[in-house]
């Protein structure tokens, strides 16, 4: 017979987004019970193990600014936040900065995020052309006329921040079910209990859509509608023939980036000339030559010594894409139901900012308001009144 589970609060999804939720809420020991769903136990088709992990305070929006700058400080202090928990872990966290870098067209624009960017705290450089040679001679590109350097930003190992947060809530007494949510059962005012694919229930007070880009679907079963959508990004490591200076993650505005893997580099660069969906086969269709076509090239310009480099291996994530404005939805999203909430939708920023977004939507979970980083500005009505809150300049 099909076993009926009852708890106080219910998430959908245990990537990193769902666990660090998971984790704030048990941390707070005002939570009661929590029942974590997930389907995929070894997480190997899952979002978080196939990012690049990096950890940035440059943005155009101050709610992004303010809760890199809390995830940052989070996950340089991983080992200490978590020193009760066994068998944790290391996250590897790597403290080599970002360097965004801008044409003249792009010149006016990151002037004004780094200075709300300073404004907020951040320790964020604008240097010019000259001195991004001087500090990284290996760049060589003459349309570049500005950078913005921000020398305490890094990355993670994305695999073992999920792991991290996961054994911490699970440690904490957190249960995590392995199953699909199928159903939905709900009334005019709550959600009452979730239906697995194994055929068992899953009743509770709350509940927590994190499911990334599986989020949408979901939201149907409440008759509620959220513009995410898959996005397959793909991500190449190679090694090149040639030293380099000690590099940050330096990305472009193009949205291109690169950054220091072991032996090697690992980077990319997201294209919107797909359609959303889910991309089994990265090594046919549009992705078949695209490092050699697209990235090569484009890396090459910018570093000379990418020219004669080496590709080891390619693989592919998908983005939960917010359509309106590529930056997440946090908070109740089924206008019929005020039991249920969801922070999706983050475009890519979703490992960077999962402290700081498990903490709110524990906060949300147990007080109904935001305690620390006031996210409101990020919630369904912009979409529901179409003015998007996006990113300005940076992709």
């Amino acid at each position: 017979m099909p076993k009926h589970i009852k708890t106080d609060i219910a998430i959908i999804g245990g990537g990193i987004m769902g666990s660090a939720a998971a984790y704030f809420l048990a941390r707070s020991g005002q939570a009661g019970t929590i029942c974590v769903i997930e389907p995929d136990s070894s997480y190997q088709f899952a979002t978080t193990p196939q990012g690049a992990g990096g950890v940035r305070q440059q943005f155009s929006v101050a709610e992004n600014i303010q809760m890199s700058r809390f995830s940052l400080e989070f996950y340089k202090s991983f080992n200490d936040q978590m020193a009760d928990i066994p068998d944790l872990p290391d996250i590897n966290f790597t403290e080599q900065g970002y360097l965004f870098l801008v044409t003249k067209d792009g010149e006016e624009t990151l002037r004004r995020n780094q200075s709300l960017q300073a404004s907020l705290g951040v320790k964020a450089d604008l240097i010019d052309y000259d001195e991004v040679r001087r500090r990284f001679p290996s760049i060589e590109r003459d349309d570049i006329v500005l950078g913005c350097h921000t020398p305490d930003d890094g990355w993670i190992d994305p695999n073992a921040g999920l792991w991290g947060f996961r054994r911490a809530a699970e440690h904490l007494g957190v249960h995590y079910v392995k199953g699909r949510v199928t159903d939905i059962h709900s009334d005019s005012a709550k959600v009452r209990t979730l239906v697995l694919d194994s055929g068992e229930t899953v009743e509770a007070t709350f509940f927590i859509n994190t499911a990334g880009p599986w989020v949408a679907p979901l939201a149907k079963m409440t008759g509620a509608e959220l513009p995410v959508v898959p996005m397959c990004r793909v991500q190449h490591f190679w090694k090149c023939a040639h030293d380099l200076e000690p590099m940050p993650l330096v990305k472009d505005e193009s949205g291109m980036f690169f950054r220091p893997e072991g032996d090697g580099f690992a980077g990319g660069r997201p294209t919107f000339d797909i359609a959303p969906g889910f991309v089994d086969d990265i090594y046919s269709g549009f992705f078949a030559n695209y490092f050699e076509d697209t990235i090569w090239p484009m890396m090459a310009a910018l570093v000379p010594k990418f020219e004669d480099l080496k590709l080891q291996r390619s693989w592919a994530g998908h983005y939960a894409q917010n359509t309106l404005d590529g930056n997440m939805i946090i908070g109740k999203y089924s206008a019929a139901h005020d039991n249920i909430i969801t922070a999706c939708g983050f475009s890519g920023h979703g490992i960077m900012h999962a402290p700081a977004v498990g903490r709110a939507l524990s906060e949300l979970a147990l007080t109904g308001t935001y305690q620390t980083i006031d996210l409101s500005r990020l919630e369904i009505a912009r979409v529901r009144t179409n003015t998007p809150l996006p990113e300005v300049g940076i992709k």
